[in-house]
């Protein structure tokens, strides 16, 4: 087992990871900086980039489609090839992760790049068949999409955010399952690409928010051809002619909704399993994020943590 050694060992290479190796680097100290999967994390591979960058095509639509509010003006605008587009927003994806991340590596000295998964051990870690001792470890490793506990969903196809971002041609309908931050703007996007769209929730959109912006947001949606459906419970769901069928219960009623594809937006999981945690007395919460004091410092001392992992303000930029 080849061994490094190093003053900070950060595991996790999206936003906050290189973002805590470089300033390291920059203050003179020796850095490993661990990462698995594509490196960049969620933000510019999966989140950020590609949503928005879809979201700005879907608002150019939505204004042509606008225009008749102005006297003398007809205009429409619909999307035509929805691969090229996506293929688009692939090139920038790939565009930015070079330039923000790849290229970025080369130019300190002072890190150095592992890939592999991560388990903490003692006075460090170990990365993939590495051994690595460093005085300090910050923990990186993002979040992912999570899964509701809906009854049948392991028997019917369906999509989280990323998938619904790479999809290879759009349904004429969709069920979004959820109404925060992440379900309410790709109900909307994919709504302005000319998807009907019927998006459901337990309590109602964006309910962090004040309810006056949740009813405002509600009757946007709703000039929009958007069918938002709030204060259910879920029933079960079940594959059916080719599409799915949510059964839900509202006011003791029960609806029975059916679209050809299904998204589920229920919010993010800490991507903390399966790094020994345990073993060295890091604690988490019920949901799995790592807790963290106020200087980003876990219940084991030399440990840090920072972003999603964290369960804190799951986006990149404030």
């Amino acid at each position: 087992m080849s061994g490094y050694e190093a003053d900070l060992l950060v595991i996790g290479a999206g936003s906050a990871g290189f973002s805590a190796a470089i300033t390291a680097a920059e203050k003179g100290a020796s850095v490993v900086l661990a990462g698995w999967g594509t490196i960049g994390g969620t933000c510019v591979n999966v989140g950020c980039v590609p949503s928005k960058t879809l979201i700005r095509a879907a608002e150019a639509v939505h204004a042509g489609l606008a225009a008749h509010r102005f006297d003398g003006i007809r205009g429409r605008l619909e999307l035509a090839d929805w691969p090229a587009l996506r293929r688009q927003k692939d090139a920038l994806v790939a565009s930015l992760r070079k330039a923000k991340y790849e290229d970025l590596l080369p130019r300190y000295p002072a890190i150095t790049y592992l890939e592999g998964r991560a388990r903490l051990v003692p006075g460090g870690a170990v990365v993939g068949e590495a051994q690595v001792r460093a005085e300090r470890v910050i923990l990186a490793t993002g979040s992912r999409p999570a899964v509701p506990g809906l009854a049948g969903l392991e028997e019917v196809p369906w999509m989280d955010s990323t998938a619904a971002l790479d999809q290879e041609t759009l349904p004429g309908s969709m069920i979004v399952v959820g109404a925060g931050y992440i379900g309410v703007e790709l109900a909307q996007m994919f709504a302005r690409f000319g998807v009907q769209v019927t998006l459901v929730c337990r309590r109602r959109p964006l309910p962090e928010a004040e309810p006056e912006i949740s009813r405002a947001l509600t009757g946007c949606f709703e000039e929009e051809g958007i069918r938002v459906l709030a204060g259910l419970r879920y029933r079960r769901i079940e594959a059916r002619g080719g599409g799915v069928v949510l059964t839900v219960e509202r006011e003791g009623e029960e609806l029975a909704l059916t679209a050809e594809r299904l998204l589920l937006a229920t919010g993010r999981r800490p991507n903390s399993e399966g790094l020994g945690l345990d073993a060295l007395g890091v604690a988490c919460d019920e949901r799995g994020a790592i807790l963290v004091d106020p200087h980003m410092r876990t219940s084991r001392p030399g440990i840090y943590a920072a972003g999603d992992v964290t369960g804190r303000h799951m986006f990149v930029y404030m």
